[in-house]
């Protein structure tokens, strides 16, 4: 059957198109800049040269119509997306129990409840589900949120200490965010050691523009980075991370801001970028920390850090580690990043082989040779995670 992978950013568009379950990938593509002028586009199909260039893509609608022509025009995979058996997306966040749903207007209302927790998010997923509702008539759309693989973690770890009644009028809880990776991570792991999942103690570090860690122990979640919100955890590239909610308060009553001023401000000046001032993209800083830039340096030191110190939090609540694998832009890139973060951690039995961090096939061990704790770099695929609950979803 013809899956279709859609993956709504804040100013992009992706999309694959899988055979299932085979799982052999027909059809990628992505579309940059939606809404800027000359949105760059590339669009690859099997045993083809790709084709790239710009169009005027004013809105996801335009998006979603430009990438539907690639798939359905003259030499595409199919005639038209009457050949589509579901459209899986890689939704955020909804009010309510996470999980796979198939997109009805109850589970539009309830993501529409939390724009507020996932604003680069949620809205633009609502805009290109309704636009796939009207090209798209009669085919199942399907919602893989990014919580669902966070639903083993047990309560203790999810409570916060607010009000009681909080959290059960509200919801107000820890839900973790990155599933769809982390998800990938604990089943990818396993198979590149030959060994089962349980007993097996993994921390994940999904790194990029947003990035989060969990832990996973016998292939379930125990624990992640994020929260109640994306907001949560450690340094992401525009959004703070963890941080005292009075200090929040405070800023608010001092500066005379509104909610909205600071969920803005939160959300999209802080971070990398809010401590360096300069970028929130570590390359950027990198390169600044290297001519002398103070606040860059101090941007790197804070992020490594909070990294380093949920790894070690998080052997802890496992009792201990078998594997540290990194994942997302930063992780699989991030050679420097890397390195850094393992250092100091010898005592968990952490090392890296400089040469094997250096260079190598995307996907790797990094780790020492006779390291106790084994180091990988995994190039995850959350697209064939959301394939795979589509077709659980379609087939109940």
């Amino acid at each position: 059957m013809n899956i279709l992978v859609a993956n709504v950013g804040s100013t992009s568009f992706k999309y694959r198109l899988f055979d299932m379950p085979s799982e052999r990938v027909l059809a990628e593509g992505r579309i940059e800049r939606v809404g800027g002028q000359g949105s760059a586009f590339e669009h690859r199909m099997q045993g083809r040269d790709p084709v790239t260039g710009e169009a005027e893509i004013p809105d996801y609608a335009a998006a979603v119509r430009h990438a539907i022509e690639a798939l359905t025009g003259p030499g595409g995979p199919f005639r038209g997306l009457g050949d589509l058996a579901a459209v899986g997306f890689k939704t955020v966040h909804l009010r309510g129990k996470p999980g796979s749903y198939l997109l009805t207007d109850e589970i539009l209302d309830r993501m529409a409840d939390y724009n507020d927790l996932a604003p680069a998010h949620n809205p633009p997923y609502i805009r290109a589900i309704r636009i796939f509702r009207e090209v798209a008539p009669g085919v199942p759309l399907v919602g893989v949120f990014e919580p669902a693989f966070h639903a083993t973690i047990p309560d203790y770890a999810t409570i916060y200490g607010v009000p009681y009644r909080w959290y059960e009028q509200h919801g107000i809880r820890k839900y973790g965010f990155h599933g769809a990776s982390h998800r990938y991570v604990a089943e990818r792991v396993p198979r590149l050691l030959g060994v089962p999942a349980e007993g097996l103690r993994v921390v994940s570090c999904h790194l990029g523009g947003s990035a989060s860690v969990c832990a996973i122990r016998d292939g379930r979640s125990v624990d992640t980075s994020m929260g109640f919100s994306p907001q949560d955890g450690i340094l992401n590239a525009t959004r703070t991370g963890a941080v005292d909610p009075f200090a929040v308060l405070y800023a608010m009553d001092r500066e005379g801001l509104s909610t909205a001023e600071a969920r803005r401000a939160l959300a999209e000046e802080g971070g990398l970028l809010g401590i360096s001032g300069l970028s929130g993209d570590v390359r950027d800083l990198e390169g600044a920390a290297g001519r002398g830039h103070d606040r860059s340096r101090l941007a790197l030191d804070a992020f490594c850090y909070g990294v380093k110190k949920t790894i070690g939090a998080y052997a802890a609540a496992m009792g201990g580690l078998d594997v540290v694998a990194f994942a997302g832009g930063v992780g699989e890139k991030g050679i420097e990043v890397r390195r850094r973060i393992c250092a100091g951690l010898e005592f968990l039995g952490v090392g890296v082989d400089e040469s094997k961090n250096r260079s190598g096939t995307p996907e790797r061990l990094i780790s020492a040779d006779g390291g106790r704790v084994k180091v990988f770099v995994i190039r995850t695929d959350e697209e064939v995670v959301v394939a795979r609950a589509t077709v659980e979803v379609v087939a109940r």
